[in-house]
């Protein structure tokens, strides 16, 4: 009878430190978005597309409300200026200035590229989230380009309305700002790598200002972002978040 209780004691101890540790890294991964994200945020950003000899780049501003309210809009080059992506809880639409539409965008397609970069629909308008949508658990500690990292694996809760297999987290072990993200298949194969620097504090927040995506399997592919004119925790009026706005042109207001 001792033994059973002893075996009983040591299952539970062991049940209760894993839980304790689930939690830190749950804690890091809250912490980590918030240091990205905020209440709100906008930004200026500049994007770079490389493909193999040839390169291309965009320039747009961006405002986001909580999880709940996105809005993108092109500010360069011209033949691509006032094209725009709203986001309003689960639904997207997108402008095209070109032939004066504005199109639903399916949740199937969250995971399309997003003009033609490396980084999807839901990369730019964050409809999912890494701490609401995934567990976490802590892999291990390391070190990444001479910072201390604390390495977390963040698999899907089930029914999330996510595709990734897993995404595996490189935290800086100081203030959790994310320094890399590995996102794998469900077959557990690296599909994409993003990784983090110039990291800056705008306030409360500190977070890497540029950001590059790369294919594992593509090579000289990637694609470069660089926020500008950070300004986080700011109120944004709730008209800039419409299908009105979506469709006005940046020379107009759009942000107004």
């Amino acid at each position: 009878m001792g033994t059973m209780i002893k075996e009983i004691f040591l299952i539970y101890s062991c049940l209760t430190a894993k839980a304790d540790t689930d939690l830190k890294a749950t804690a890091r991964v809250v912490q980590s978005e918030q240091q990205t994200m905020g209440d709100s945020l906008q930004s200026t950003v500049t994007m770079k597309i490389v493909r193999n000899q040839t390169d291309r780049s965009l320039k747009f501003k961006i405002w986001q409300w909580h999880r709940e309210k996105a809005l993108i809009k092109v500010l360069e080059p011209k033949k691509d200026q006032d094209t725009g992506s709203l986001r309003l809880a689960i639904n997207l639409w997108q402008f095209l200035p070109n032939v004066n539409r504005v199109v639903r965008i399916p949740p199937s397609m969250m995971l399309q590229s997003w003009m033609g970069s490396d980084f999807t629909n839901d990369d730019l308008v964050k409809t999912s989230s890494l701490s609401k949508d995934y567990t976490h658990e802590i892999e291990g500690k390391d070190t990444l380009r001479g910072e201390n990292v604390v390495k977390v694996i963040c698999k899907p809760k089930p029914d999330a309305p996510v595709v990734w297999g897993k995404v595996r987290l490189w935290l800086r072990e100081k203030d959790n700002v994310p320094l890399r993200q590995d996102f794998y298949s469900e077959h557990d194969e690296l599909l994409k790598v993003m990784d983090g620097s110039e990291i800056k504090t705008v306030g409360s927040h500190t977070l890497p200002t540029t950001l590059v995506m790369t294919v594992p399997k593509k090579d000289g592919q990637s694609t470069t972002m660089h926020f500008d004119n950070l300004v986080f925790d700011q109120k944004i009026n709730d008209s800039v978040f419409s299908q009105e706005n979506l469709r006005k042109a940046v020379s107009a207001g759009a942000d107004k």
